[in-house]
């Protein structure tokens, strides 16, 4: 099954990768942050016998020194300096120098093959002491009692930041690192996660104003502004030719034109497991609430304010729409601003965007749903002499990227623009606060009253220098202000994050027997039924009778294995 959402962001479009990059994977330096322990005590290496007794330092040095195995993914994108390689680098000499930890690599490949060779080793019962692994592959290693409870470990040995970090989402990843209530993994976490992920409406203001239409605060101003952009030319070209609501045709994935947050204005949501009246686990998208927004969409493709052509429209074809000047509102996720510039902005200047809070069909708050925060995880063989030492790693990392100014320099977390060269690449155990970028909206906004930005640490030193930049006049520098800007994307995602607002799926394993053999098909069948629905060619009551046909399908079965494993992960 793939509702594991989180590897979308690793196919979003060259303008989002554009703005990705702006929106580094580092952490601000919050001074809201918890510090490092300073508690050390000896600087011995407990085995895993001795762990539950122990006292220690999270960042300890052993000695004498340890060595653990490993393997890794490697792609192009891992560009060395002379003499420098995945065995050997700025990491490797931190981890053996200042904390007497070597690290070998068992072997290394591209990461097309890396879940390939993985599975070879699962098989044979060959794994390293420490690995990277999906949910599908932690649970085959679980069930084969290959793994080792990191439970009593991970609270002795991790950090108080990591433990802080960890929990940016409320524990929903290390629930989805938990099986029957232990912990057996460590989750890999990105700073786009979380609240991030939440979908806004983006909308083109200048045509707002020329057509002298309202900010969107409810469903209602959504369709009046849709309605308008489709029928009163608000491009001024005379010819019918622009599109009222842009609409891709993959109804849950990400990318600029999806329809979650159009759902979520009407509390309905795509793919993912929710919670019923009765506490009960059920898939999101055949629920009674999802009949309603589809009997709207109906109703705005018929009256021509949705494009005739959504059905064969992925999200690229979507920006190509947005790059023609044909598209004034959409749904769309925080990095969108990049493409914009790019595809839209920088073409035609006067176009002008903001983005806004998705909108409620009532009265009631319309909550975004949010991607898992993790994907993949940590693992550790079970009977390794030191099954702390990736625990230990990950509080070297974060400390080393979040504690101490990114230490040391030059710095290894932002890529070399001369040479390519992101050393943060090369640490075996990586991870990124949830809210890296939202604290760094607060300090370039904060920055910005103040009018100094000479104490912002990265990445908002980065941010305030753009927007600087951009209000004295540089164009250029028109996404900063998409993102970072009074209406760009992260404005609005604060506005989510202090209303307390988003919703995770509530199944966090990996797929069901069930669910990996039928799911995928039965998805097929919803985005299907939805598109039929939409372009007027079935009935809204097809709604109800293929909700009923999804259960006889498999869906029931679905959700009796989901709900067993929700009653022992509450």
């Amino acid at each position: 099954m793939k509702m594991n959402h989180g590897k979308k962001y690793g196919a979003v479009s060259v303008g989002s990768i554009m703005l990705l990059s702006l929106i580094a994977s580092a952490c601000s330096n919050s001074t809201d942050q918890p510090e490092a322990s300073k508690s050390a005590t000896a600087t011995v290496s407990p085995t895993a016998a001795s762990t539950a007794a122990v006292a220690v330092d999270p960042l300890g040095k052993y000695d004498p020194p340890i060595e653990v195995t490993t393997v890794r993914s490697v792609d192009a994108t891992f560009k060395y300096a002379a003499g420098d390689s995945i065995d050997s680098n700025i990491w490797t000499k931190i981890f053996e120098q200042d904390y007497g930890i070597k690290v070998k690599n068992t072997w290394a490949v591209d990461g097309t093959q890396y879940h390939q060779k993985l599975n070879v080793s699962i098989a044979s019962g060959d794994i390293p002491d420490f690995l990277e692994v999906n949910k599908e592959e932690m649970k085959r290693l679980s069930d084969a009692r290959m793994l080792e409870d990191l439970t009593k470990i991970w609270e002795q040995y991790s950090s108080p930041f990591l433990k802080s970090m960890l929990n940016q989402d409320g524990g929903v990843g290390l629930k989805a690192a938990s099986i029957d209530g232990k912990l057996y993994g460590i989750p890999h976490t990105f700073s786009n996660g979380g609240i991030s992920t939440a979908e806004m409406i983006y909308v083109r203001t200048d045509w707002l104003q020329k057509l002298n239409l309202p900010e969107p605060k409810t469903m209602d101003d959504v369709f009046k502004i849709a309605t308008a952009f489709a029928k009163q030319d608000p491009d001024g070209n005379g010819k019918a030719d622009t599109i009222g609501l842009a609409v891709n045709n993959n109804f849950w994935d990400y990318g600029h034109g999806s329809l979650r947050g159009f759902f979520n204005g009407y509390h309905a949501e795509s793919d993912i497991f929710i919670k019923n009246a009765a506490g009960k686990l059920v898939y999101s998208s055949i629920q009674p609430e999802m009949k309603a927004p589809l009997k709207k969409l109906q109703e705005l493709y018929k009256d021509g304010v949705i494009d005739k052509e959504f059905g064969v429209k992925p999200p690229a074809k979507i920006q190509e729409d947005v790059a023609a000047g044909r598209v004034g509102l959409a749904y769309g996720y925080v990095s969108d601003g990049g493409f914009i510039q790019k595809e839209n902005h920088t073409k035609d200047p006067k176009a002008q965007w903001r983005a806004y809070p998705i909108v409620s069909i009532d009265s009631q708050p319309a909550s975004p749903q949010l991607f898992d925060t993790a994907n993949t995880f940590y693992v550790v063989k079970k009977g390794a002499k030191h099954p702390e030492a990736a625990i230990k790693l990950a509080n070297i990392y974060i400390n080393r990227f979040y504690e101490k100014s990114y230490a040391p320099d030059p710095n290894p977390f932002i890529t070399d623009a001369k040479t390519g060269i992101m050393a943060a690449k090369y640490a075996p155990v990586t991870m990124d606060a949830l809210n890296t970028n939202l604290d760094a909206y607060h300090q370039v906004q904060d920055a910005l009253k103040k009018g100094d930005g000479s104490k912002l640490g990265f990445p908002a030193s980065v941010h305030f220098d753009r927007m600087t930049k951009f209000k004295a006049g540089d164009d250029s520098m028109w996404f900063a202000n998409m993102v970072m800007g009074d209406g760009g994307s992260y404005s609005v995602i604060d506005q989510y994050n202090n209303a307390k607002l988003g919703q995770y799926n509530q199944f966090l394993a990996p797929a069901t027997p069930t669910m990996a053999e039928k799911l995928p098909t039965l998805k097929k069948k919803v985005a299907e039924t939805f598109t039929k629905i939409i372009m007027g060619d079935s009935p809204i009551d097809d709604f109800d009778k293929f909700a009923d046909e999804f259960q006889k399908l498999g869906g029931d079965k679905i959700e009796q294995e989901v709900n067993d494993w929700y009653a022992k992960n509450k």
